[in-house]
Order: C-alpha cells, then sequence, then structure tokens
C-alpha cells in the first residue's frame, strides 16, 4: 500500500479497497456507480465524481470524507461562494499557489489549530 499521505484520489479508493478484500463490482454496486467506471477512477482515467458519490464511497471504505473531497479536488460550495462574495478572500485564494508548500501546511495546521 502507497504513503497514505501522498497518494493520489483513485488510488487511495483502490487500496482502501483491496485492504477490505472488496471487489470492484461489489463496491460500485454498494455505491450506486458502474464497476468500470470504479476501474477508471481508481486508475486516474475517470473523471471525479460528484461531492455525493465520493462521500458514498469513502462511507463504503471506512476513509474519511472530508481527505476524499480534497483528494477529488472538490472545493465546497461554501467556499466558492465565499470567494464570489468577499474580494479579500478570493484575493488570499488566488495567492495559495505561490507560496511554497510548507508555508501551506503552515497556514493549515494554524487554521486547524485554532478551529
Amino acid at each position: 500500500m502507497d504513503d497514505p499521505s501522498e497518494v493520489s484520489f483513485g488510488v487511495a479508493i483502490r487500496d482502501a479497497r483491496r485492504a477490505k478484500g472488496l471487489t470492484q463490482r461489489f463496491v460500485a454496486a454498494k455505491v450506486g456507480i458502474d464497476f468500470t467506471y470504479l476501474s477508471k477512477l481508481e486508475n486516474g482515467r475517470g473523471d471525479t465524481p460528484a461531492e455525493e458519490t465520493i462521500r458514498r464511497l469513502a462511507r463504503e471504505l471506512d476513509l474519511d470524507e472530508e481527505d476524499l473531497l480534497a483528494r477529488g479536488g472538490k472545493v465546497p460550495a461554501a467556499v466558492r461562494e465565499l470567494a464570489a462574495s468577499d474580494r479579500e478572500f478570493a484575493s488570499f485564494l488566488r495567492r495559495l499557489p505561490d507560496l511554497p508548500p510548507e508555508e501551506r501546511r503552515s497556514l493549515y495546521r494554524r487554521v486547524n489549530r485554532e478551529s
């Protein structure tokens, strides 16, 4: 199994499914998607599913929903709405990619401690 902190959305799903000894067909049926789509997701070839599908996958595979959503690149609607209505917040978000990775991690840890 790959290092959990470094794996992609698809690899996280694949590793969790395999660790539980489940087939793609079984998980896909439980989640309500086609097993061929699950295969594409696991191999990094499919478009990231909708938020609710990601949440169902996380629950079925005992993964953290928020972590799996983040790995899938999903941004909560509340964040999109805040960025649309708060110019300072939108400016902050636009500048995040320019920060060195350690500085971004430091900001994340600080926000996590304060919430």
